[in-house]
This record gives structure tokens, sequence and C-alpha cells, in this order.
């Protein structure tokens, strides 16, 4: 009996019965190993661990990206913010999600403004995608604008960079914290006042 390969498989020469793909295929699938349950890995005991997000990878759940944004209240707030104001600000914004942090800070610079107005127009429009606003009250009215969306420290920090300078205050923000203490133009105040009090 010739075999026909393109149809069958598994013709010998002893004249044995060709089986079919399919009759082969559940003739494998029922084999005692198929048969017998997975084999599972034992579970490590974990009783000796720590079980926090730091030394347990595994068993910590997924966690979104979050920054922390610091503020240098000793840095000089230019001529458009109120330097009292910047330094009631909170050490820091975050941490939490970087649209929620750019939220915070651009809302924190229109809020030290000496005229909202100014400031606000000069926060750039973001469009599309999850989208976060900032308000300023001017000309008896509310506004708002919307934030562009953005997903790291790194354009959150050159977005405010381009604010600051617009505002000519460099420095305001960073993403590292700032050391406490007065600032290089204080301290030349103090010995000026120092001098003349002597």
């Amino acid at each position: 009996m010739p075999c026909q390969r393109t149809a069958w498989i598994g013709c010998d020469r002893q004249r044995t019965p060709p089986f079919h793909w399919r009759e082969i295929k559940s003739r494998v699938l029922m084999t005692p190993l198929a048969l017998s349950p997975p084999r599972s890995t034992p579970e490590p005991d974990l009783s000796s661990i720590p079980q926090d997000a730091a030394t347990v990878p595994s068993l910590a759940a997924p966690q979104a990206l979050t920054v922390c944004l610091y503020i240098n209240k000793q840095a000089n707030a230019g001529p458009y913010l109120e330097r009292k104001k910047v330094q009631q600000l909170p050490e820091h914004f975050g941490p939490e999600r970087p649209s929620a942090v750019l939220q915070q800070a651009v809302q924190a610079c229109i809020d030290c403004a000496h005229q909202q107005k100014l400031v606000f127009s000069l926060v750039k429009q973001g469009y599309g995608g999850e989208m976060v606003s900032v308000s300023a009250s001017f000309d008896g009215k509310q506004h708002l604008r919307s934030l562009p969306v953005v997903n790291s420290i790194g354009y959150v920090l050159r977005f405010l960079a381009k604010l600051c300078r617009s505002l000519l205050c460099d420095d305001l923000f960073s993403h590292q914290p700032f050391p406490r203490g007065c600032s290089a133009s204080e301290k030349v105040q103090e010995k000026e006042e120092g001098r003349m009090e002597s």
C-alpha cells in the first residue's frame, strides 16, 4: 500500500493502517503524562523576608511614575512674583504623577504673581491626552488653561525652566532638595547691614 504524503502520516511497510494526523494528535494528548496534573514549583518561604516594596519587588503592586519637585524659597523671585508668597510655598510638590506636579508648580507661580494675568499669559497651552488645568483670576473672571501632557521629570523641569526664564526667577525649582539657609544675596545684604550698624 503506497503512502500518501499529503493526507496521511504514519504509514509503514508492515501494512499497518495509516493514521490521520488528528488521531495521532489525540493519542499524544491522551498519554499518561498528559493526563497527570501539571507539576508546580513549591512556593518559597517568604516569612523571613520583609514585606515592603523595596525588598520584594515581585510582591509590590506596579506603581505609576511619580516625581518630586523642590522649591528654592531663597531664589530671586524676580519682578513678577511676590517673594513673601514664594517663601510660603511648601518645601516640595509631590511625589505625584509628573502632570500633577507640573500643575501644582505652575499654579503656585500664578498664585504668587503680582499680576496673575501676566504670568497666566506666559503659560504654554497643552493639547490632547491627559489634561490638567491651571486657573487665574483677572478682569473680573476666572480663566482656565490646560497644560501639556507630561510623563517625566525632565519634561517638567524643562517646562518650568522656560517659564521661570520668562519670569526672571531662575533656580526656583529642582528635582533635588535645596540646602536650607540664606542665599548668597541675603548674606551680602546681612554683611552690609552689619557694617551700617558698626
